[in-house]
């Protein structure tokens, strides 16, 4: 069973580890560490599968070690506090293990049940990724002038959750005329998808007719395909936005994005229930 909150869990080694109470209590621990982040584990009630991993993560000394520079936090997506931060952190089920910065910003998660071992073996490579991004800061701090390498940067913030310090980014990007080509077109297709999850539908469908028109990267070009259906289905629009995906899937049936379209198009025609979707990445 997960520790009474706020407790300190024994481990097989003797050692100890501390839980914060709340997300306040964890981020102001967090701060106080060098480079400190916050591990949050999301539980729900009656979960066999949350208190199975508890027994098997929290006693181990591979816990133990990698929570030097973290404040571990149980979050029970029940709760109001539990809810809205699933909702912002865009966790889908239990459990799952996620850190993050004091900021939000996600460094690396562990979804659903696995093994002592599968949870150590991904925390190693998230670990892995966030050092990889912190060499890319590093990067762009020294040469901020060097378009790929704020690129990559604002990318990252982007599917790490730190939307508007990648959008910042990317309209600089943008704004330069200088831009290389395939550059731009990448940074027009996060921009669409910003502007877009912003209302911002004129200006999402600027970019995305403009990508559906002249992308190089046959990827990107059905990617904007696909998601002109999104601005339709936010205009209120379901006719449009149907008779959009329905050509999506005429045109490109072995494309890797046709069952996301058929499952959005079988939700607007009342063949399934309409799902949360899955976070994309633009």
């Amino acid at each position: 069973q997960p520790a009474e909150t706020g407790s300190a869990v024994a481990g097989a080694a003797g050692l100890e580890v501390l839980w914060a109470r709340t997300l306040a209590e964890a981020t102001e621990g967090a701060k106080r560490l060098r480079d400190g982040r916050i591990l949050i584990f999301f539980v729900e009630p009656d979960c066999g599968q949350c208190d199975r991993m508890a027994a098997l993560v929290a006693p181990s000394t591979s816990f133990y070690s990698f929570t030097r520079d973290k404040v571990p936090l149980y979050e029970d997506v029940s709760t109001p506090e539990g809810k809205d931060l699933a909702r912002r952190l865009q966790i889908r089920s239990t459990p799952t293990w996620i850190v993050i910065t004091p900021e939000l910003l996600e460094c690396g998660r562990q979804e659903g049940p696995t093994t002592q071992q599968g949870w150590v073996d991904a925390f190693i490579q998230v670990e892995r990724g966030w050092a990889a991004f912190k060499r890319a800061v590093a990067a762009e701090t020294e040469n901020p002038g060097n378009a790929p390498a704020v690129y990559e940067v604002a990318r990252q913030l982007f599917q790490r959750g730190g939307r508007e310090q990648a959008e910042t980014r990317f309209r600089r990007l943008v704004a330069n005329p200088n831009l290389a080509p395939e550059l731009r077109e990448q940074v027009n297709g996060y921009l669409a998808s910003i502007d877009l999850d912003a209302g911002r539908l004129g200006e999402a469908t600027k970019r995305l007719d403009t990508l559906v028109a002249t992308a190089r990267d046959p990827a990107l070009k059905q990617r904007a395909e696909l998601r002109r259906a999104d601005v339709e289905i936010a205009r209120g629009r379901k006719d449009l936005a149907t008779r959009r995906l329905k050509e999506f899937l005429k045109a490109h049936p072995d494309s890797p994005l046709a069952a996301e379209a058929k499952a959005l198009l079988d939700a607007l025609q009342g063949k399934v229930p309409a799902a949360a979707p899955a976070p994309r990445e633009r």
